[in-house]
């Protein structure tokens, strides 16, 4: 097991996360274009996700789940992932790319928050203000929003339950992953959130078949490139490199998705957003840097 864990040269530990956070980066544009409803486009993202790394299982020479404990641990965190997309992906739908990735981009201060109320962890001077921080950026860039548009609000909301339920999903992940191997866990954890976003579907009339049949390449171009070759990027660096630039590589995602949603939709940002976004990066650095430092949450 040590020498899964060995740390990678510099060059390629930052090659890893350039192209993860590329990849990544791609997310927003790509359910913008389909023309499906947002549960539709989570559940088809999930669950050609779950098929991808199923394939890879007659391969896996590993262990799997040694304590049925990682097995319900990793379940819960696949139920907070599929709300997660369930919430974040409907956001798109309603505000900006960059107000959407932006404010899901406030996850490590939930993290944060979840880790002083359930591990009584300390926040401190400085954590405190990267919350508020945290609060007055999604303020204006709701307010904002709000201004353009009152449908924005709403956008802006679930990417904000979006970063909520993704926090959640790392806080409770972050006990398992150090004793489960990258198979098991992602298979689990994909196959439960599209369980959990098919239900959700069902039960409040959103999943409907997809609207044209181009959806189905770019659900599974969604599945191939933000999914399987960014975020298990993220995860091969997180047992290969230190946690403090793979939390920090995030903050790449929202300047990338931005561009991108300039360039090929030609979405451009508003000032508020821009404001807000700043204020919000700055306070997901403050968080970061604590964690760097050992006087916030442990990796």
């Amino acid at each position: 097991m040590s020498g899964n864990n060995k740390i990678i040269s510099p060059g390629i530990g930052a090659l890893v996360l350039v192209v993860g956070v590329f990849f990544v980066s791609w997310a927003s544009i790509l359910i913008r274009l389909a023309e499906s409803t947002p549960t539709t486009i989570a559940f088809f993202r999930m669950f050609f996700s779950s098929l991808m790394v199923l394939l890879a299982v007659p391969f896996y020479r590993g262990e799997w789940f040694e304590k049925r404990a990682d097995l319900w641990i990793s379940t819960l965190s696949g139920i907070f992932l599929g709300l997660h997309f369930y919430t974040w992906i409907a956001s798109l739908k309603f505000t900006s790319i960059s107000s959407s990735v932006v404010l899901v981009t406030t996850q490590p201060v939930f993290v944060a928050i979840l880790g002083y109320i359930f591990l009584k962890e300390k926040i401190g001077g400085s954590g405190f203000a990267a919350v508020i921080m945290a609060i007055i950026g999604s303020y204006l860039i709701a307010r904002g929003d709000f201004a353009v548009d009152a449908a924005h609000l709403k956008g802006d909301i679930l990417a904000i339950a979006g970063a909520l339920t993704a926090a959640a999903y790392l806080f409770i992940g972050r006990f398992v992953r150090p004793r489960v191997n990258l198979i098991p866990y992602v298979l689990i954890v994909y196959s439960v959130a599209s369980v959990v976003i098919l239900i959700l579907g069902l039960f409040t009339g959103t999943f409907r078949a997809p609207a044209v049949k181009i959806d189905y390449l770019l659900f599974f171009l969604l599945a191939l490139g933000p999914t399987i070759l960014g975020h298990n990027l993220y995860n091969f660096a997180l047992r290969h490199l230190p946690a403090f630039p793979v939390a920090m590589s995030i903050i790449g995602e929202p300047v990338l998705a931005t561009i991108w949603g300039i360039i090929f939709l030609a979405e451009n940002p508003i000032f508020t957003t821009i404001i807000g976004g700043v204020i919000i990066i700055l306070a997901v650095v403050m968080v970061l840097v604590r964690l760097k430092t050992g006087q916030e949450i442990r990796a």
